[in-house]
C-alpha cells in the first residue's frame, strides 16, 4: 500500500468535503461517516487495505446528488482506490489505459 498516495487522496477529499458540506446534506453526512477514516489516513495509520465494504460513504456517493460534483466524486472516488489498495489490480490498470487512449 502506498501510504503517501493514501495520504494525498485523504487530504484532497477533506478538501472537497470541506468545500460542499456547507451547501449539500449529503455531503455532511459523508463526512461525518468518514472523518476518522481521512484523519487515519492523514496520519499515516493505515498500512493494511481496507476492505470495500468496510468503507464507509459508497451509498451516500451512489444515492444523492453528489456524483454531479465532478471534483468531489473523483476525490472519494481515488481515497476508496487507494484504501483497497486497488491501484496494483488488473481491473484498475486496464481501465487506466482506456483512460489513457481516450485522452490521447
Amino acid at each position: 500500500m502506498d501510504t503517501q498516495a493514501l495520504k494525498e487522496a485523504a487530504i484532497e477529499l477533506r478538501k472537497h468535503l470541506e468545500l460542499y458540506k456547507e451547501k449539500e446534506s449529503a455531503a455532511r453526512l459523508l463526512y461525518a461517516e468518514m472523518e476518522n477514516l481521512i484523519s487515519a489516513a492523514e496520519r499515516g495509520e493505515i498500512n493494511t487495505q481496507i476492505e470495500a465494504g468496510d468503507i464507509p460513504g459508497h451509498r451516500i456517493m451512489d444515492e444523492s446528488n453528489l456524483r454531479g460534483y465532478r471534483e468531489l466524486s473523483s476525490a472519494y472516488s481515488k481515497f476508496y482506490v487507494e484504501l483497497i489498495d486497488g491501484r496494483d489490480s488488473d481491473t484498475f490498470k486496464t481501465i487506466q489505459k482506456i483512460m489513457e487512449q481516450v485522452r490521447a
